[in-house]
């Protein structure tokens, strides 16, 4: 018999590849587990279009019981600063016209009443005895975050618009982790603390810049679709610089006449440092509106800031 000795090198690699193969070099670590929905819905971009457009053509008019509170505060300040919630009114009919009503906790006198024709806004606070008037756009920021409150955050948060003409669309399809408390756990998912992760649709909508001929485009707005109900459930808005300037998160869909909507509405503005929190008690949509409901009165008596 010939006995073959082969040089050291080789066989200490053998060795390793041996070691290897049969599994014994390795090591396991423990993540956290996820769990994904039973039915996941699908949908096209021509699907999702279809769907925000006839949404937001179903909708004429919106007469709203809410609950309004607000916060100011955050990173650039190292506080964050709650209010007290108010109960109140929202009244809104297209094109633009909005007013929105606020009381008084406990004595229920108006605490503010704003109204806005979409491009010029007025708006009184009877207990300071102060009116402000400007414009719906902020020119010149101020100090006090909730002074860059304007009517058109109401408008462009509570209804999403539908895609313009002159707008492009593309849809990418990603997933979520749901916390617990948005959700009612499964006993799995109780037991082993596992993450629901939940499918979704990011639609975009584009339109091209200041420069017609240019071939760059700019991002408005991305809606974000859960693939379980194929509802919104956020918003995102952006500036001309391609900046996040507000942030909406819808929940609690409700079924209010012939229009499922959602019954709470987050808004953020991380920029102005201010958030909105409405729950909608009671919405009657398509009621008819006159403008007698959009129209404000300043007592001569108040003094008038004008905003820029």
């Amino acid at each position: 018999m010939k006995i073959v000795f082969l040089p050291l090198q080789k066989a200490v690699v053998l060795l390793a590849m041996s070691v290897a193969i049969t599994g014994c070099y390795k090591t396991t670590r423990s993540v956290q587990q996820v769990t994904a929905p039973t039915t996941v819905k699908d949908a096209t971009v021509q699907d999702l279009v279809r769907q925000l457009d006839g949404n937001f053509d179903a909708i004429k008019s919106l007469n709203a019981s809410v609950t309004i509170a607000a916060s100011t505060g955050g990173g650039r300040t190292g506080k964050v600063t709650d209010y007290t919630s108010f109960k109140g009114y929202i009244l809104m009919r297209k094109p633009r016209d909005l007013r929105v009503i606020l009381q008084v906790p406990f004595l229920g006198s108006v605490a503010m009443d704003m109204v806005s024709d979409g491009h010029d806004f007025k708006l009184i606070v009877p207990s300071q005895n102060k009116a402000r008037i400007g414009t719906d756009e902020v020119k010149t920021p101020s100090r006090n975050s909730l002074e860059n409150l304007r009517p058109g955050i109401f408008f462009d948060s509570i209804l999403l618009k539908s895609v313009d003409a002159t707008e492009f669309v593309t849809l990418t399809d990603s997933e979520r982790a749901l916390p617990p408390e948005t959700r009612k756990e499964t006993k799995v998912e109780a037991k082993t603390h596992a993450v629901h992760i939940e499918p979704d649709y990011d639609l975009a909508i584009i339109a091209r810049g200041t420069d017609p001929s240019s071939n760059i485009l700019q991002t408005r707005r991305v809606i974000h679709y859960s693939r379980e109900t194929l509802k919104p459930y956020q918003q995102d808005i952006y500036d001309d610089a391609g900046r996040i300037v507000t942030t909406v998160a819808y929940s609690n869909y409700q079924h209010y006449g012939e229009i499922d909507f959602p019954a709470e509405i987050d808004i953020t503005r991380p920029f102005d440092e201010y958030a909105l929190k409405i729950t909608i008690t009671k919405l009657t949509p398509n009621q008819p509106l006159d403008d007698e409901q959009f129209h404000l009165e300043i007592p001569s008596t108040m003094t008038i800031q004008k905003m820029d």
